[in-house]
């Protein structure tokens, strides 16, 4: 599982809720485009996205993701009046609300894996 947020911090909690269900999560390394993270890293199972990173509204991103055959789970404050679940919700994508619970987390990882990998493109 690829996991990139914009705060070390978030990117930490949801890799330990990870762990607890016995998922590797993986970063990008200081510095990395998430692109290149995701290029690196293939085949990740899925990403783990920042509903608030610049690569949520990328259509170049998720063209990548596509191709990696990786699924995408975008996460982001919660409600659903905001980008990242707007994003969500056009792209059909799974979306999980911070803080996420890790039965939230675990539902839309389950979630992802109903989704096509082509994202609607």
């Amino acid at each position: 599982m690829l996991v990139l947020a914009r705060d070390a911090v978030i990117a930490t909690f949801l890799g330990m809720l990870l762990e607890l269900d016995d998922y590797e999560p993986t970063y990008p390394d200081q510095g990395e485009r998430p692109e290149d993270a995701l290029a690196r890293l293939r085949p990740p199972l899925v990403v783990l996205l920042d509903g608030e990173l610049e690569s949520a509204g990328s259509d170049l991103f998720f063209a990548r993701a596509a191709r990696a055959h990786a699924r995408v789970v975008l996460f982001g404050p919660p409600g659903d009046d905001n980008v990242a679940a707007a994003a969500a919700r056009t792209r059909g994508l799974a979306y999980c609300a911070m803080p996420c619970s890790r039965e939230s987390l675990a539902a839309a990882l389950n979630g992802a894996r109903r989704v096509p990998t082509s994202h609607g493109e």
